[in-house]
């Protein structure tokens, strides 16, 4: 069974009106998976962390919600594992960390002009000088 944000939201957050029904599906269903957008959701809860109601070790935390709730396709969890810790480290935006993190666990290369990426040693070909090249 397909979940969305809310279900990976009540995971995580200790008090949530949804923490107890998400618990209870997942002790009754053994087909719970989502998808990396749903994971795009939870990394921006993640994002600003002074503005967050509550304190999240946003590596540790995917990690764990992978195992209860995984990705299809699964080629994907390494690329959220991978967002998650470059959030954390480097201070990303959710989105840019998803696209380093998809990059990093493919072939490696990305094109384009965000300079966050050089930062945390991802190969990248600018974009703004595509054309000299």
């Amino acid at each position: 069974m397909y979940v969305e944000t809310d279900f990976l939201t009540a995971l995580v957050k200790e008090e949530d009106w949804l923490r107890e029904s998400a618990l209870r599906a997942l002790e009754d269903r053994d087909d719970i998976h989502t998808s990396i957008l749903a994971y795009a959701e939870i990394l921006v809860l993640f994002y600003d962390r002074e503005q967050a109601a509550y304190e999240i070790d946003a590596p540790r935390a995917i990690s764990n919600l992978l195992e209860l709730v995984p990705i299809q396709p699964s080629k994907h969890e390494d690329a959220v594992l991978a967002a998650a810790a470059f959030l954390d480290e480097y201070q990303m935006t959710p989105f840019d960390a998803l696209h380093a993190g998809i990059a990093t666990t493919r072939d490696g290369t990305v094109l384009s002009s965000e300079k966050d990426y050089d930062t945390i040693g991802l190969d990248r070909l600018p974009l703004e000088t595509y054309l000299e090249e």
